[in-house]
């Protein structure tokens, strides 16, 4: 039979897409792209905020229609959507055939085997026989699941569980295969990548687990995604400082810098600490890349805090910043907060955020005019007017690029999937344009 799979949410979903496509394809399953020759569709879900949820429930009734107008025969549900609501699923989708939450992943073989009267016995989620779905050679390496942070607007506990590493050994041997298969770029995820090793080995393991990641054959970069600042390290820091095979690149999400919602958050942090740390990692990697996340509009966020938000922002001019207004989550303690802020009032403080970050990136990317930098020469433009490019600067998915205009020089010297040298010639607001340095 064909399985079709649409992915929604982050990469540390995608990563259990393709781990469920592995396990498909080695029960003998064709893998199909094409939603209309896929007699299992699949729609693995995100449920962490109410604009993930209605993007997948439009999905799934999206792709219920193929069961009337196309070859679909079963259509699964999986997910963290799956996990958080599944009796309403099934309940007010009968066209949903099978629901399997996150938590049910450890069985899989055991519901697969029961709904499809297949034998899917002892074939289980394997990090090892993924189906790697990112642009090549870029992949995620997941090190760890669930998290114990408890931030109050964050339903990712109930939905993950409870934060568990991987043993090192287990993912050495998934990056060593993946790179034996040509993959260079390793994006490390998990909901707390700092905090990897905590649970198992009695101490943060992620430095070690860099170093040792960094000897394997045919990797070139390791970048580092979702660290929580307080859980920063020296020992991290310089790994990253010394280390050249990993970006100096820092994702640390900081959320708010007023004290009063940090607090109420149940943020470990305070602005003071994140100012502090801030300097002190440009301090040490003068380079050093910075993205950040920011919400707008938590209950209890006055005009004074918001205030406070926007000093931050202009202060540490973080190279890279995503902001959010807050989506009001059940099951979650800030749901019946008191102070909840009104719609339009966090929409004005999200443009606000935006436009500020917008002249910070504005300026940023100015001073990047006349560097050279390598490249992953990651795709090409719709308009196949330029190779889109990104350096150790850019993130997958989330950040800008670097436009390489396609000529005579770049056609014959240019090739999808691998590196070249590029000199920053123009910038925009969150792009960079370039030519090819031979």
């Amino acid at each position: 039979m064909n399985v079709g799979l649409v992915t929604l949410g982050c990469t540390k979903n995608q990563v259990d897409s393709e781990m469920i496509l592995g396990l498909f394809k080695s029960k003998g399953f064709n893998i199909v792209n094409d939603p209309k020759q896929a007699e299992i569709l699949i729609v693995n879900t995100c449920g962490f905020i109410e604009s993930a949820k209605k993007e997948a429930i439009d999905t799934i009734l999206e792709m219920a229609e193929y069961k009337t107008k196309a070859m679909c025969k079963y259509l699964i549900v999986t997910g963290c959507l799956a996990k958080r609501y599944k009796p309403q699923i099934l309940e007010t989708m009968p066209e949903v055939d099978l629901c399997i939450g996150v938590d049910e992943y450890y069985k899989i073989d055991e519901i697969l085997s029961e709904f499809l009267n297949q034998n899917f016995l002892n074939h289980k989620l394997d990090f090892t026989k993924r189906i790697v779905s990112s642009n090549f050679p870029t992949c995620y390496i997941r090190i760890s699941d669930g998290c114990d942070n408890r931030c109050s607007y964050c339903a990712i506990p109930n939905i993950r569980g409870r934060f568990k590493s991987r043993e090192m050994e287990d993912i050495i041997a998934e990056v060593e295969d993946l790179a034996s298969q040509g993959m260079q770029e390793f994006c490390i995820i998990s909901q707390d990548t700092s905090r990897y090793g905590y649970d198992i080995y009695g101490e943060f393991k992620l430095a070690e687990l860099l170093q040792k990641l960094s000897k394997i054959e045919n990797v070139k970069w390791i970048r580092i995604l979702y660290m929580y600042l307080n859980e920063i390290t020296d020992e991290l820091i310089y790994e990253i400082k010394n280390n050249d095979k990993i970006c100096k690149y820092f994702d640390i999400p900081i959320q708010h810098a007023s004290n009063k919602i940090l607090k109420l958050m149940n943020r470990r942090d305070t602005k003071e600490k994140i100012y502090e740390m801030v300097e002190k990692i440009r301090s040490i990697i003068p380079d050093a890349i910075l993205r950040t996340t920011v919400i707008v509009g938590f209950p209890g966020e006055t005009d004074d805090d918001f205030n406070e938000l926007k000093q931050a922002v202009i202060d540490l001019k973080f190279n890279k910043l995503g902001a959010f207004s807050y989506s009001k989550e059940e099951d979650t303690p800030a749901y019946s907060m008191k102070n909840q802020v009104l719609s339009n009032i966090k929409e004005k403080r999200f443009e606000e955020i935006v436009g500020i970050q917008k002249n910070i990136s504005l300026k940023n990317n100015k001073s990047f005019i006349g560097k050279t930098y390598e490249v992953i020469i990651e795709s090409i433009s719709e308009d196949e007017q330029y190779f889109i490019c990104r350096s150790y600067m850019d993130s997958p998915d989330v950040d800008g690029r670097i436009y390489l205009k396609i000529d005579e020089n770049t056609s014959q010297n240019v090739i999808v999937g691998e590196f070249s040298k590029v000199q920053i010639i123009d910038y925009s607001e969150y792009d960079l344009f370039g030519k090819l340095i031979i």
